[in-house]
């Protein structure tokens, strides 16, 4: 909806005038007989929607722009549900019911003929439709046959009309206001009533409700009105409730919640397989006098984390001595070894290893330390297992090779 929009008001967007009734739903000035057939077939399910037994209906008819010479596409299929009211015990009671029935029946349903929309209503009899043409679809005769003829419009004032209630309907959408928009349909209810019974259907306050309509603007009231009540009755979505259950096993992992940092001295060493994790981990405190035939290469891959940048720095020449490449992880190391890769990615997500912080001698008493190493685990273990045993094996934790 756009105020600049107003000044495109045309009358032909309320009315205009056709040389012949609308053919998709009469033959000439007669209903289509399977045009008839189906309006029975929805009054009598829409009588049914009432829930009211033995209620007494005197006629089912049409009215409005589809049963005279205005038409336009916008037009709905007006069917009345003709009940005279005085029968009824409490018509105040029962007013308000057909009213609320009549709502939820039309909101619920999308029921059109021909491409026109179908809007259903209990009308009481003893208060006659104002429209230029009633046709009894019952009887399938006319209770009023529309004429061919131009009535005097009056332009100037639907087009006043019509802006005041444009602008008034750009404010209550433009401002989320669901008490001004209800304010204001019932106004435009009033309003569009108050003119009919005065100056009949082509008066100006009818003919401006008529061009509200087909410029969606009445669609677009309701629409907010809808989202507003719906928000209002909606608790909002709290993530906070979110765990990991709620994530596809199978699809790809939802990632921390913030950017993980990795403590300064960590890197990524392409070790393979688990039995040189080990070993390596025994002697990451020693590496002097290992070579490149002691490990074999990833992946996957193991990460250290030495506590500083300098402690990483002592390690990483005789890492590579062993013929393992390094991958520095953590934040930006300004005295970085020159040549060292470093990965940018995120390494939570692509680390399918082993990892931790391995003790040095001296640490492997500090209590510090005490949840790295394992209970029958130390740094010395391989070796100390070995002289139990009587085996001979090299400072690299290899077994003798068995000789005949």
């Amino acid at each position: 909806m756009n105020l600049k929009e107003l000044a495109n008001f045309k009358l032909h967007d309320a009315v205009f005038f056709h040389d012949q009734l609308n053919p998709v739903i009469f033959l000439g000035d007669k209903m289509r007989p399977e045009v008839r057939n189906q309006l029975l077939i929805i009054a009598e399910d829409f009588i049914d929607h009432l829930g009211i037994p033995h209620l007494e209906i005197e006629d089912v008819t049409l009215s409005g722009s589809n049963a005279a010479y205005t038409y336009t596409k916008h037009s709905d299929v007006d069917l009345h549900i003709l009940v005279d009211m005085k029968k009824l015990n409490d018509d105040t009671v029962y007013r308000e019911l057909f009213d609320a029935k009549k709502t939820i029946y039309n909101d619920t349903h999308d029921i059109q003929i021909g491409g026109y929309d179908v809007e259903l209503y209990v009308q009481d009899s003893n208060q006659p439709v104002i429209s230029l043409g009633e046709y009894s679809v019952v009887n399938d005769s006319w209770l009023r046959l529309p004429k061919k003829h131009r009535s005097n419009l009056d332009q100037a004032a639907t087009k006043l009309k019509f802006n005041k209630l444009a602008h008034l309907a750009e404010l209550a959408v433009k401002y989320d206001d669901e008490k001004r928009i209800k304010t204001l349909l019932k106004t435009i209810k009033k309003y569009r009533q108050a003119g009919l019974d005065i100056h009949g259907e082509f008066g100006p306050e009818n003919l401006a409700f008529k061009a509200l309509r087909s410029k969606g603007i009445i669609g677009k009231l309701y629409d907010k009105l809808n989202q507003l009540h719906s928000e209002k009755l909606s608790l909002p979505e709290d993530t906070t409730y979110i765990t990991d259950e709620d994530f596809d096993p199978n699809g790809p992992p939802p990632g921390p919640e913030f950017k993980p940092t990795m403590p300064a001295g960590t890197v990524k060493v392409d070790v393979s397989d688990v039995y040189d994790w080990y070993k390596l981990g025994q002697h990451i405190s020693d590496l002097e006098g290992l070579g490149k035939h002691d490990f074999g290469k990833g992946p996957p891959s193991t990460i250290f984390s030495f506590g500083s940048e300098d402690a990483e720095h002592k390690y990483i020449k005789n890492l590579e001595k062993t013929g393992l490449s390094t991958t520095d992880i953590d934040p930006f190391d300004p005295k970085q070894p020159k040549g060292m890769k470093r990965q940018k990615t995120d390494p939570t997500y692509n680390v399918n290893e082993v990892s931790g912080y391995i003790p040095s001698k001296k640490e492997k008493s500090d209590p510090r330390f005490k949840t790295a190493l394992t209970v029958d685990v130390t740094p010395n273990s391989i070796k100390d297992n070995a002289r139990k045993l009587g085996s001979k094996i090299s400072r690299a934790g290899i077994p003798p090779l068995l000789r005949p």
